[in-house]
């Protein structure tokens, strides 16, 4: 994994991986995977969102659209 990881507040475009009902799943340019919850938007599109969460161990985040 490589670039800056995210952190809470921060602003940041990702790639959507997957929609779902209730948000999407993305993930960072280095590679960290994260839930937009209640957002919709096709795979493959570039997203911003605010990272409301981010956990180091399980190197994993949380976002709301920006």
């Amino acid at each position: 994994m490589t670039g800056t990881l995210p952190r809470p507040g921060a602003e940041i475009d990702v790639v959507v991986t997957s929609s779902k009902p209730f948000g999407l799943f993305v993930e960072t340019e280095s590679g960290v995977p994260g839930l937009v919850r209640g957002a919709g938007a096709e795979v493959g599109t570039v997203v911003r969102v605010r990272v409301t969460e981010y956990d180091a161990v399980e190197s994993r985040s949380s976002a709301t659209p920006a």
